[in-house]
């Protein structure tokens, strides 16, 4: 590889997040956050979740597993996604690995909503008879 010549570009910014996995997670800011780590360094989190020892922070990807394929982070920030859904709105249409599967508070908004239309229609057709 060859530098090339005049190709220098300053972009102004508040926040410079660099994603580089094979460096591992920040220590200090983890410590500070109190946020758990494993023996490698990785953000420690259930073997079947997102969380992690903090409610409400969530880990993915080369910081959750260590380094790896860009597809598996990818994968990993998709369901991190969901699982962050579903804590903040309760439910979640997200998809997940293998399609849709809503949550039983997604199902029982979609029932409630469902039910509410049906019953205003069916409120309607009598008042006009």
């Amino acid at each position: 590889m060859a530098e090339v010549p005049n190709s220098q570009e300053f972009i102004r910014a508040d926040l410079v997040l660099l994603a580089m996995g094979f460096l591992g997670p920040e220590a200090d800011l983890l410590k500070q956050a109190g946020v758990d780590t494993t023996r490698t360094s990785a953000i420690q989190t259930s073997n079947s979740s997102y969380t992690t020892s903090v409610p409400g922070v969530f880990a993915a990807g080369d910081c959750r597993r260590g380094q790896s394929l860009v597809v598996w982070g990818i994968n990993e920030g998709r369901q991190a996604a969901r699982e962050i859904d579903q804590y903040l709105m309760g439910g979640t249409y997200l998809p997940m690995s293998g399609g849709i599967l809503e949550t039983q508070a997604a199902l029982s908004a979609s029932l409630a909503s469902a039910l509410s239309t049906n019953s205003q229609s069916n409120s309607s057709v009598t008042a006009q008879s």
